[in-house]
């Protein structure tokens, strides 16, 4: 172990070993995630809704006012991005996630090596990103960046907490100012993460009288806050749109989100714990590894130790306690598999040989692979995709015989990914349907009734089964202004209707 070596000179002096794990984060995304460009398209509606409103901010449009969802700002920014170095396809997502992903295993390995030698630590960075592949859906979700924020945080927590260190850094509360901010403007509730580990440092300090130390990382961590929401601020108030983020991205949130009774919730909590240990047993027992008993027998500061077991309680109660909860919101709490993998490292006691290091990097790729089981879709998308069969290239085939065309989707589905497939910026505030009821955010629905009405879009895209689905297909104005110019049946039980507008 390299105990608390400087990163600088771990760099230099394991630049080999690090190198490699920046060519597995490339391979490991380029086969498990759908930003690839080894896939046709990333046919997730959520992934091609950041896409397409990264493409209307390059346009000049501004989110929230002009281009509606209710995520946070930075999601739209990395996306957008992405869109300047590719706007017709996810390479340049491929790009950004990939430099995310090796960051994250840079920290990985970084991590590990404060507690196991070089191959150890090997095996953690190799092992770890594919535990957290087993949630990550099709590659890109918001989560995916704020695990990065969270695992190189996860790193100075741990280094300073290990041994009973009497001051903190400022220089690594400023990075920790700069990751929190980074998951406050993507999704504010997973902030909580953060909560624990920066009591404790700040209690530590005042315990130990090191005033001077406190404020100097005070003021560091204000400093990193504000590096990444000032520029956000700056550039919603130039625009007139720093009220409506506001209301859209923390009032109307707040008022989404569905927590049940202490009861329910309680209960809720215990059986998704269950399903946790009975479906995923080994991640979760990974994880709970990682964040009890790694903290109780291999961090020195006591604070600290409690901190790291309350700030995984407190994660694992953001994640879910929501009755909203979908598979890829685990992301977050998978950094804890971290530790638990050092953990299971230490047991090992076999004497490594180099050529161990390419045979593990080749078996625990292959496993990755296998994780995600996209590269055995791959032939049969890329034979669709040629072929201009599915929902996707089917409906987009049309749209693109036309000149200029314009598009609304009326749902949150796979229709979001025909914008990118037909290379389209979305020309209206409302351009698709998030899952918002009409009671908590009439507005959406009505703009979308007046776009149909005034015959603002040539194309539209109505699934069956979607939220508004009846009213908007008993709406007269879409029968008068529009007629049906194509529909398809999605795995046998989901027709959606490409409407053309009547000239």
């Amino acid at each position: 172990m390299n105990n608390k070596l400087m990163i600088k000179e771990t760099i230099a002096q394991e630049k080999n070993i690090l190198t490699v794990l920046f060519i597995y984060a490339f391979l490991l995304i380029f086969f498990c995630s759908k930003m690839s460009p080894l896939y046709p398209i990333n046919d997730w509606s959520d992934i091609n809704l950041y896409f397409n409103i990264g493409k209307m901010i390059n346009a000049g449009k501004v989110p929230y006012t002009e281009a509606f969802d209710h995520k946070g700002p930075l999601i739209f920014f990395i996306y957008g991005i992405g869109a300047l170095i590719s706007d017709s396809s996810f390479f340049g997502m491929y790009l950004i996630e990939s430099i995310g992903w090796a960051i994250m295993i840079l920290f990985a390995y970084l991590t590990a090596r404060l507690f196991v030698d070089k191959i150890y630590a090997f095996i953690v960075a190799l092992v770890f990103p594919v535990l957290m592949l087993s949630h990550t859906s099709q590659g890109g979700s918001a989560e995916e960046f704020i695990a990065i924020a969270q695992v190189a945080s996860l790193y100075f927590f741990i280094r300073y907490f290990k041994d009973d260190t009497p001051v903190h850094k400022p220089k690594h509360m400023l990075i920790h100012g700069i990751m929190s901010a980074i998951t406050l403007l993507i999704k504010i509730n997973l902030i909580v993460f953060w909560f624990f580990p920066l009591l404790a440092i700040f209690i530590g300090l005042i315990i130990r009288k090191e005033y001077k130390n406190l404020m100097q990382n005070i003021a560091a961590y204000i400093l990193g806050v504000m590096i990444i929401t000032l520029p956000v601020c700056i550039y919603f108030a130039a625009n007139n749109a720093l009220s409506e983020a506001w209301n859209i991205y923390i009032v109307l949130n707040k008022n989404y989100a569905t927590i049940g009774s202490f009861s329910e919730t309680a209960e809720s909590l215990a059986v998704r714990f269950y399903l946790r240990l009975r479906f995923e047993t080994f991640e979760f027992l990974t994880i709970l590894t990682g964040a009890i008993y790694f903290p109780i027998r291999h961090i020195g500061n006591k604070w600290g130790r409690i901190a790291l077991v309350l700030s995984f309680f407190a994660l694992y109660i953001a994640i879910f306690s929501s009755p909203k909860y979908v598979h890829y919101y685990s992301i977050p709490y998978y950094v804890y598999a971290l530790p638990g993998c050092i953990v299971l490292c230490r047991f090992i006691r076999i004497k490594p040989v180099k050529a161990a290091y390419i045979t593990l990097f080749i078996l625990i790729l292959a496993w990755g692979i296998r994780q995600r089981e996209f590269y055995g879709l791959q032939i049969n998308e890329m034979t669709r995709s040629v072929k201009q069969e599915g929902l996707i290239y089917q409906f987009s085939g049309i749209i693109n015989k036309e000149k200029d065309p314009t598009l609304l989707n009326l749902g949150l589905d796979t229709g979001n990914a025909v914008f990118t497939a037909a290379n389209i910026v979305p020309n209206v505030r409302y351009f698709i349907s998030p899952n918002l009821p009409d009671d908590l955010y009439p507005e959406m629905r009505d703009e979308q009734t007046k776009y149909i009405e005034k015959k603002e879009i040539q194309f539209i895209i109505l699934a069956e089964g979607s939220v508004n689905y009846d009213y908007f297909h008993n709406l007269p104005a879409l029968n008068e202004n529009y007629t049906i110019a194509d529909s398809y049946l999605e795995d046998g039980y989901k027709t959606y209707y490409l409407y053309k507008r009547k000239d």
